[in-house]
């Protein structure tokens, strides 16, 4: 009986130190800053798809830097949507991050000075798992001609969603740890 419960307390030692076999999550938030962008109510054209990351944190930051204007950026598309999923929206280095947009998205501001839209997506960074993420896209045309005359800046800005851990290995493992005590309880009194 004691080298039963010796090893059921091995075993349960054994997983309660062992890591889940899973890549690690992106964490952190990206920007990314460029002009000549063009809107209306359905979408947002780019007439220069080039442009520049900008204040990477966390994984971000380690993999592009803290300030990382040296990586150029791609606007993937000249024209978005935004009505339909799975839309590449940005590249930065040599594919070292990419953006696409899964998720529904809200515009909360849409006039011929400035728009504002928001929505999910998923984030993926070389050496990372792909992760959820949120982003926040503002325009602004100081002649209020909702860039028609080239004089618009966007940001982009993209953050990764927190980790929840699951809970499900754990439950697992103590709903078979209890039912392991139970029966060795069971054959020891019996």
């Amino acid at each position: 009986m004691k080298k039963l419960v010796l090893g059921i307390f091995a075993v349960a030692t054994a997983f309660s130190l062992s890591s889940a076999a899973s890549a690690t999550p992106i964490t952190g938030t990206v920007g990314v800053t460029g002009g000549n962008d063009q809107w209306n109510a359905n979408l947002v054209s780019f007439a220069n798809t080039a442009a520049t990351a900008r204040d990477a944190t966390g994984s971000l930051g380690t993999v592009l830097g803290t300030s990382p204007a040296t990586n150029p950026a791609t606007i993937n598309s000249s024209v978005f949507t935004f009505s339909s999923p799975d839309v590449l929206v940005f590249t930065i280095g040599t594919s070292a991050a990419t953006f696409t947009i899964t998720g529904p998205v809200t515009v909360s501001l849409d006039n011929a000075n400035f728009l504002d839209i928001s929505g999910t997506g998923i984030l993926t960074l070389t050496g990372y798992s792909a992760t959820p993420a949120t982003f926040s896209f503002d325009s602004t045309d100081s002649s209020g001609n909702s860039g028609i005359t080239g004089s618009s800046t966007f940001g982009f800005d993209v953050s990764a969603n927190a980790a929840t851990p699951e809970p499900g290995g754990l439950l697992l493992l103590g709903t078979g740890l209890v039912g392991m005590s139970t029966l060795a309880r069971r054959k020891f009194f019996a």
